[in-house]
């Protein structure tokens, strides 16, 4: 099961959002303000947030860096309203979806990017190289095959 959190201060846009990700098969925590997102991140985990803005409203930090703090390997996609401006953090995100939201932007965003390589643009880590190792066992599997 996917876990997908969605922070949007317009309820409308937000009970939206939330129907197109759990079509998806998410299962959405649904928060209207900043701080409950960013308490909602701490206490369990998510494998995408959605939010609305790059900062909290009466907030000098950014969202992006705050939510990248609690969950560093979590992609962010910001949904922004037609129209509206980039934000100066926009390379904060992994993602960005114009509202009124659409299932098919929803799900390009998910699956592809923002470039075209994924939710997670660049891998966190390459946990073990196995190359050299694969290759000796699968000659090795290959001639016991042959005898």
């Amino acid at each position: 099961m996917k876990y997908a959190l969605l922070y949007d201060e317009d309820a409308a846009a937000r009970r939206h959002s939330a129907t197109l990700l759990k079509s998806l098969g998410y299962l959405v925590a649904e928060t209207e303000t900043a701080q409950a997102a960013l308490n909602a991140m701490q206490a369990l985990h998510f494998d995408v947030v959605l939010t609305s803005g790059a900062h909290a409203a009466g907030d000098r930090r950014s969202l992006p860096g705050e939510l990248a703090r609690l969950a560093p390997g979590t992609p962010t996609v910001l949904l922004l309203d037609e129209g509206e401006p980039f934000p100066q953090l926009y390379h904060a995100f992994s993602a960005t979806v114009t509202k009124p939201v659409t299932v098919r932007s929803l799900r390009h965003a998910l699956e592809f990017g923002l470039d075209g390589t994924g939710a997670r643009a660049v891998p966190l880590t390459v946990r073990h190289e196995r190359r050299d190792g694969q290759r000796r066992r699968n000659a090795r599997d290959t001639a016991a095959i042959r005898q």
